[in-house]
């Protein structure tokens, strides 16, 4: 299993990299993917984050699944990809996991990925999300192969969402552990 995770202008840098972390501590290959000209991208705090690979030096059937973090400017420069657009509809046609976090599930209503999935976001950021089943009470919810987070503060959940899916309960429970997390 390899994952991308895009990164644009703006995004969240909590969101990616606590994402990125639990994932490949959890030996799920993953690779940050610039969707701008440069591999050194800026984040919505003034955090330059270093991709490992352009978006036009990969292919969509290199991964099995594919995220997006937050941060409102860096969504609105993803949404603006006519590439990664393609490939999520693409993914959503082979069930292939697609995760996204606090606004970013726009992204997803707007293609219509999330009609009739019960999904979460930041509150307040659910333009395109009225065909989706909205709930905003659950720091992150998986309907099927599409995951959900609400914010950089459920960050931890959506991660470990997304390795359930994956890697299985009971290895999660394991990484649970290595992460030292309790309630």
């Amino acid at each position: 299993m390899k994952f991308a995770l895009f990164l644009a202008t703006g995004f969240e840098e909590g969101e990616a990299i606590i994402t990125t972390g639990v994932l490949r501590r959890g030996g799920i290959k993953l690779e940050l993917i610039s969707i701008t000209k440069a591999l050194e991208v800026v984040s919505s705090h003034d955090v330059t984050i270093k991709a490992d690979k352009l978006i036009e030096d990969v292919k969509y059937e290199d991964y099995d699944g594919f995220i997006l973090p937050g941060g409102r400017i860096g969504v609105d420069n993803l949404a603006k990809n006519e590439m990664l657009k393609d490939w999520l509809l693409k993914a959503n046609n082979a069930q292939k996991t697609i995760a996204a976090v606090c606004a970013a599930p726009q992204i997803l209503g707007h293609l219509g990925i999330l009609d009739n999935k019960e999904a979460t976001s930041y509150p307040g950021c659910t333009e395109g999300m009225d065909k989706a089943i909205y709930n905003n009470e659950i720091a992150a919810i998986t309907d099927g192969h599409i995951i959900t987070g609400a914010s950089v503060g459920s960050t931890m959940n959506f991660a470990l969402a997304i390795a359930d899916r994956v890697l299985g309960a009971e290895k999660v429970m394991k990484l649970q552990n290595e992460l030292v997390i309790r309630d």
